[in-house]
């Protein structure tokens, strides 16, 4: 089945069309120095996405890489009305990227996914066949393949956020997820432009707010860059950071209760 384009609405810093009719289905990438494999990640997103008979539209964020991955996703952007590129006026990270490109976004869904490569495109239809049951639906990593200090990272996170929530949560900041734009927009008024881990905090909040989840195990593959963009001591300072943040955040959460319950059904 073919499928209907609905190019971004003009914005300056892109490359996109103008703004056109509605959209099932928004993308997010957040893109930072992934030249080797950006270009093999959005023929992946054109295999298994476009075609899949929905109106769509694919948003990458570069946060001013300082390899060839913006010139790349412009090229290639060119002939895919679907693609849409934001490049950010200076780097500010990941959790912004993320932020900046949910801002950007249109559609009644939303899918997030990394430009790492460590996901496969195709098991997108593993997360939407469960979206009639879920407001946010998690692809959980089930086997990691990552270096032991994230693994243990991961640990902690999944420990604190489960706490925080009170339900245990498998991998509560994995860059895999469906979710509705309506979750979205409950959850942005607790939110800044910089939050440094927005994942985390949609899935804290869509617990604590009233919302449903579903959780489904996805595969991990081992990832192609040589050296992180954040290193050990970097990584450190930066949970240090999200974990001050997380706790003001379910600070506000306990504050503001659970969402309306005219929200929340409305999606059901």
């Amino acid at each position: 089945m073919g499928i209907g384009v609905a190019p971004l609405r003009g914005e300056e810093g892109g490359t996109h069309g103008d703004a056109a009719g509605p959209v099932s289905l928004s993308v997010v990438v957040p893109v930072y120095n992934e030249e080797a494999g950006i270009g093999d990640l959005v023929l992946e997103l054109e295999r298994d996405l476009v075609g899949f008979g929905l109106p769509l539209e694919v948003i990458m964020v570069d946060d001013c890489s300082t390899d060839e991955s913006p010139r790349i996703l412009d090229r290639l952007a060119k002939d895919r009305e679907w693609l849409h590129v934001h490049h950010a006026e200076r780097n500010s990270g990941h959790g912004p990227s993320v932020i900046r490109g949910l801002e950007l976004a249109r559609g009644e869904w939303i899918f997030q996914i990394d430009s790492d490569q460590q996901f496969l495109v195709s098991e997108f239809t593993d997360l939407w066949r469960e979206r009639e049951a879920a407001d946010l639906v998690l692809g959980y990593r089930a086997d990691r393949h990552d270096p032991l200090h994230r693994l243990v990272l991961s640990r902690a996170v999944s420990l604190v956020v489960s706490v925080l929530a009170r339900r245990s949560l498998r991998d509560p900041n994995v860059p895999f997820r469906l979710y509705r734009r309506t979750l979205w927009e409950d959850l942005r008024q607790f939110m800044g432009p910089q939050t440094l881990a927005p994942s985390i905090f949609i899935t804290l909040g869509a617990v604590r707010r009233g919302w449903r989840i579903v959780e489904v195990p996805v595969t991990h593959l081992p990832g192609t860059r040589q050296v992180s963009t954040l290193r050990k001591w970097r990584l450190l300072k930066f949970s240090l950071s999200g974990l001050r943040e997380l706790l003001a955040y379910r600070y506000s959460l306990a504050r503001a209760g659970r969402a309306p319950a005219t929200v929340t059904r409305a999606t059901t």
